[in-house]
């Protein structure tokens, strides 16, 4: 599943600024939402842009930030990308770049990465649950000043990392497909993460 399906979506985030924005909207419109209904969303903040009734609480942030900033979000993610670094310190670069959008907590900012570069993964609740992690490791406190600001953020790529980000993809969507008999099984779950943006 995610050998078949991100890699396109990586491909497609990195074409072009508008196509990265519309990652994060995804990822954004995902936030305590069915992920059945993401496609339609997606579709409907495209008509109406900032008047969606989609883009609420701190949705509308996130989008307003990533439509201002998505040049330079698409050139720093680039570099990233195309420097020496190792995995890991890829990794924490580019948590860094998508943890300054607002609205973006580790989880999201994660799963920004996965679909955007194929690193890191999404600890979302059904994770969270599937894994027998705790919400307070995967909260960032206020001040990003504070050291364990960082070190959150070194420890959730640590995990991402020895699960491995395919593993987070494909154990994600076999659990979501028994979530309801809309999804035919795990490949559908996945192949739609590309078909919304392609849509």
């Amino acid at each position: 599943m995610f050998t078949n399906h991100n890699s396109k979506i990586n491909k497609f985030a990195l074409e072009s600024a508008d196509n990265l924005a519309k990652v994060i909207l995804m990822v954004s419109l995902s936030i305590q939402q069915n992920w059945l209904s993401v496609g339609d969303q997606i579709k409907d903040v495209e008509q109406l842009g900032i008047n969606s009734r989609f883009l609420w609480g701190n949705k509308k942030n996130t989008y307003i930030y990533t439509q201002k900033h998505k040049h330079r979000l698409l050139g720093q993610v680039k570099a990233v990308l195309a420097s020496n670094k190792s995995e890991k310190d890829k990794s924490l670069s580019l948590m860094k770049i998508f943890l300054r959008i607002p609205g973006l907590g580790l989880a999201k900012a994660g799963f920004s990465c996965q679909l955007i570069t194929g690193l890191v993964g999404c600890m979302d609740s059904h994770n969270i649950k599937l894994y027998g992690l705790s919400n307070k490791d995967l909260s960032l406190p206020s001040n990003i000043n504070s050291p364990m600001y960082s070190q959150r953020i070194t420890n959730y790529v640590a995990m991402c990392l020895k699960y491995g980000s395919e593993n987070l993809w494909n154990t994600w969507c076999n659990l979501l497909a028994t979530k309801s008999k809309k999804w035919d099984d795990g490949y559908h779950v996945s192949r739609v993460h590309y078909s919304y943006l392609t849509q």
